[in-house]
């Protein structure tokens, strides 16, 4: 297995404001301007995209990915 197994997306626990979060495909970053007042930027590397869908253990670990996305989006909740 891979060390990029299961990590497409950034890890949800580690967010702060105005810090890029970046996953192996996907990247997002939160500027907060002030009350209420968010700045929000998502991006894709569709190089890394690609090279994720010609790996033989794609399918199980993009879902492995999403079901840890689920529940870091739980857990941030509580």
């Amino acid at each position: 297995m891979k060390d990029c197994y299961g990590t497409i997306y950034p890890d949800l626990l580690q967010f702060k404001f105005g810090q890029e979060m970046a996953g192996k495909v996907f990247q997002f970053r939160i500027d907060s301007t002030g009350a209420g007042n968010r700045e929000r930027r998502l991006d894709a590397n569709l190089g890394e995209w690609q090279d994720c869908q010609r790996c033989e253990d794609f399918h199980s670990c993009y879902a492995f990915s999403t079901a840890k996305l689920q529940i870091q989006e739980v857990i941030s909740e509580l």
